[in-house]
């Protein structure tokens, strides 16, 4: 019999269409109501959410590299401690990007297994790390984390801005050339 099938998928499709949506996450910039887009989708995996903001600049620190005239990386050796994790070392490092401009980094290929990156109170870690355009009072926005390596690692980046690729690196416990 297709009758009690049919009545079946049709009413859960009903009750799909009533049902509550998931509420927006709330941002710092957004306020209680959500998104002034009104959207409801969650972001994909890998997102930093933009409520874990955890400052701003008027400009980059004076000596870090900055690509794509949109990611702040530091251009210093950072000093990798115990992370807690068997086999792993973590250099705390804050993400500072562009205000208003969504950047991808990925830990590139030759670096798989040996590296992975991560921001956000708490937030996504993995060998690729996406920031939404996020807004904010200052030009460029901070958000907490940084690198965890299995050894001291020159960590191969490819950070992604607007369609554009640019490759960079970041010293953790190891100069890179």
């Amino acid at each position: 019999m297709r009758l009690p099938a049919l009545f079946v998928a049709v009413l859960l499709l009903a009750a799909a269409c009533t049902a509550d949506p998931v509420p927006a996450p709330v941002s710092p910039t957004s306020g209680p109501a959500g998104p002034s887009s009104g959207s409801t989708v969650s972001p994909p995996p890998g997102t930093v959410d933009c409520a874990h903001v955890i400052g701003g600049e008027e400009a980059p620190a004076d000596g870090a590299q900055v690509v794509l005239g949109a990611v702040s990386l530091p251009s210093r050796v950072l000093e990798p401690q115990d992370s807690g994790e068997p086999g792993w070392l973590f250099a705390k490092q804050g993400l500072v990007v562009r205000a208003g401009t969504a950047v991808s980094l990925t830990v590139a290929p030759a670096a798989a297994g040996k590296a992975t990156i991560g921001w956000g109170s708490p937030g996504p870690r993995g060998t690729t790390i996406s920031v939404p355009a996020c807004q904010g009072a200052n030009p460029w926005l901070a958000f907490a984390g940084g690198y965890t390596v299995r050894e001291p690692l020159c960590v191969p980046l490819i950070v992604r801005v607007n369609g554009r690729e640019e490759r960079a690196s970041v010293s953790v416990g190891a100069r890179c050339a």
